[in-house]
């Protein structure tokens, strides 16, 4: 890509940053794997699994960005070993007419629109799933371990749903109420300090942009 080989696998990460003299990816690789190890609780020497967990793969993808030609690696979990869930899977988002009547909303009343990304928004979500994994050599000295899949890692075929009910529970502790016409679009009544004027906060959310 942009004329840079892409790895297929951390040993070919590795053999790339040797032939190229530098450790781009296997540092694309470390700073991914200390975002997501939190999603890993490792069981000890000798810890069986639990009953009724679902072992499945766990593989870094590569790519690399247009910001600089930055070589970024993610850590995804091989969703098709799994049985699907029996509810909703996606994350639901905000339709593109409300996008409009927001925006035209600000255009009039000549007000400041603010967007925002959740950073790893899965990983901040818990797995609804029971699923197992053995950690890859990416992991270091943790390589070969058994671990259970504690946040929604990106693959898993809930990973979007269980995202979406954590921010609808985060929007909620927030005091945000979601619209009966789109549901992606949460509203909270506010106060202006300096001259006690009400209004309406609103919140259009698109998964993990807002």
């Amino acid at each position: 890509k942009f004329g840079i080989e892409v790895p297929k696998s951390v040993a070919d990460a590795m053999r790339l940053d040797t032939e190229n003299g530098n450790t781009l990816w296997m540092d694309a690789v470390a700073l991914e794997i200390a975002s997501v190890n939190i999603s890993f609780k490792h069981l000890d020497d000798g810890e069986e699994v639990p009953v009724g967990y679902q072992y499945i793969d766990c593989h870094m993808i590569f790519d690399v960005k247009l910001d600089g030609f930055r070589r970024k690696a993610r850590m995804v979990a091989g969703g098709h070993m799994t049985e699907a869930p029996a509810v909703m899977t996606y994350a639901s988002v905000v339709s593109r007419e409300s996008v409009r009547i927001a925006l035209t909303l600000a255009a009039l009343n000549d007000l400041q629109v603010k967007a925002s990304d959740v950073m790893n928004a899965y990983l901040t979500a818990p797995c609804e799933e029971k699923i197992w994994t053995i950690l890859g050599p990416e992991f270091g000295g943790d390589a070969g371990k058994k671990a259970l899949i504690v946040r929604a890692l990106y693959g898993l075929k809930s990973a979007g749903a269980s995202f979406g009910r954590h921010l609808a529970d985060c929007m909620r502790e927030l005091g945000y109420t979601s619209c009966k016409a789109d549901p992606d679009v949460w509203m909270k009544e506010m106060v202006r300090p300096d001259d006690g004027f009400r209004y309406y906060a609103y919140l259009l959310l698109y998964v993990d942009d807002v």
